[in-house]
């Protein structure tokens, strides 16, 4: 297991370059590529954690809500840049966030219902494709919290055309949800890394004043940012059970404080070889199906070793076939 990671950190490490002039913006488009490889392969490494209790791998099982924090600031980032950049975005916005999160989502569905009725020889599972409530359940909380804020991001920006005003109500409706979510007992993940989406509105907002403040001078700030996040952190690995402390405050310090921390050294630092750009491009479909592998090769592969290269190679590989299909029934329609 620790052969895993020491390749994995080798491989993101290869690809940090000092930038010679100050980037303008942390989110750009090598960076964001490279930022959603690395952390849908993290989040992976995590989950593998999980299901072989590898002591090599716990780091990364811990710091999940932090990587996933990256995904919602990159989301968050990338509507504000493209309603900045493109004509009538808003135009059909829901529905074609719908279909772009969900038609992978249903997919990934069929695929574990079909396999599942391989496994078990119960062809009457394959009925499970027509219930809704089998759907929800065994989709990725991600895929629902992400409509989610898709929907109260065009909400509000129909709302509240004033951008200074405007990102306030997102925050808003955030701060609501993780309280109803934790309130409901939602598990943890839900509720971790909302405000990173938020965070990465504000960022692109203010993108230029934040770079002038936390890039071009006072280093009393950085070195506080760098503190914050260090503190955090300690805070989320060591704090368990429930409670607000753990669950809530922990949590969402830690992915906030990261994320700013990461925005920071992506002002200064380049991220992004040939590898993390491809895994880059079939991110989301890595985060949608290695839970799915995860589940299915565990009961028949016992070294952990061969079991965890396995997932990782078979999800890799059905995220990317997945992609060239995508591309096949584009060009032909």
């Amino acid at each position: 297991m620790i052969s895993i990671v020491f390749l994995w950190l080798t491989l993101v490490l290869t690809g940090i370059k000092y930038n010679q002039e100050i980037s303008n913006t942390a989110f750009n488009l090598n960076n964001s590529i490279a930022l959603r490889g690395i952390c849908s392969i993290e989040i992976m490494i995590g989950h593998l954690g999980v299901a072989t209790e590898s002591i090599a791998l716990f780091p990364n099982r811990k710091a999940g809500v932090l990587f996933v924090g990256i995904f919602f600031a990159l989301s968050g980032y990338g509507l504000m840049y493209s309603m900045a950049n493109k004509n009538n975005y808003l135009t059909k916005f829901v529905p074609n966030k719908i279909r772009k999160v969900l038609i992978p989502a249903y997919i990934v569905f069929l695929v574990d219902v079909i396999l599942h009725s391989m496994i078990n020889r119960n062809m009457l599972y394959m009925l499970n494709i027509m219930f809704p409530k089998t759907f929800f359940l065994r989709t990725n909380w991600y895929v629902w919290e992400l409509l989610m804020l898709y929907f109260v991001f065009y909400m509000s920006i129909k709302m509240q055309n004033n951008l200074k005003k405007f990102h306030l109500i997102i925050l808003f409706y955030s701060i609501v949800f993780i309280c109803v979510a934790y309130g409901f007992e939602f598990e943890n993940p839900w509720y971790g890394s909302t405000l990173c989406f938020w965070l990465g509105i504000i960022y692109f907002i203010y993108r230029d004043r934040f770079k002038e403040l936390f890039v071009l001078r006072k280093p009393m700030i950085k070195i506080i940012c760098c503190s914050v996040v260090m503190l955090s952190s300690i805070c989320l690995f060591i704090v368990r059970g429930g409670g607000a402390s753990g669950l809530l405050i922990a949590r969402n310090a830690a992915s906030i404080s990261f994320v700013l921390v990461v925005i920071i050294l992506l002002h200064w630092f380049s991220l992004g070889n040939k590898v993390t750009m491809w895994l880059g491009e079939c991110s989301y479909e890595i985060f949608l199906l290695h839970p799915l592998f995860i589940e299915i090769l565990r009961p028949w592969i016992e070294n952990d070793m061969v079991y965890a290269l396995l997932v990782i190679a078979v999800t890799i590989l059905t995220a990317y076939l997945y992609k060239i299909c995508e591309r096949v029934l584009k060009t032909a329609l």
